[in-house]
């Protein structure tokens, strides 16, 4: 990802300094300087005229992100390799910053709750890192509902339906 970074002021000047390519390229920039957490929060929206328009979702993060613009405008700046950006407005905006997440992955029902809870509890219990036994129990269900549709039967142990 960095060396692609590095890309952005060639690719502005290659672009003939194109409007869109200056504001895709001040998005990419936000989304580097920002980091997962606040990218997340604070969506770029438009670059027009050097001014960065950024959808946040409420008053905190707003009051947050402004007293923090200075430290962004220049490390935006820096990695377009000059001032393509000269001021960054906050707006709030909820809408654009939910519509922006990706979907959030849907709860997994588990079916075959006995047959896991007999056999292969024991073996989840062992395993320390939360969301790689949450893993490992999904893909032991999703075994147990692809083995009871095409076989007629569980398939885990000797247990019959």
């Amino acid at each position: 990802m960095y060396s692609l970074l590095k890309m952005l002021p060639m690719m502005i000047r290659l672009s003939g300094d194109n409007e869109e390519v200056r504001e895709q390229a001040s998005f990419v920039a936000w989304r580097a300087v920002a980091g997962a957490q606040v990218a997340y929060n604070c969506i770029p929206f438009r670059l027009y005229q050097k001014h960065l328009v950024i959808a946040v979702l409420d008053n905190a993060w707003k009051k947050q992100m402004e007293r923090l613009s200075g430290q962004y405008l220049f490390r935006i700046n820096s990695l377009l390799g000059g001032a393509y950006v000269t001021f960054i407005e906050f707006r709030i905006d909820r809408k654009t910053v939910l519509e922006s997440r990706p979907p959030e992955e849907k709860e997994f029902e588990f079916h075959h709750t006995e047959e896991i809870e007999a056999e292969l509890q024991s073996a989840a219990d062992q395993i320390k890192d939360e969301s790689l036994r949450e893993q490992f129990l999904r893909a032991a269900a999703k075994c147990l509902e692809r083995n009871e549709v095409g076989s007629g039967e569980w398939g885990v142990g000797s247990g019959k339906k």
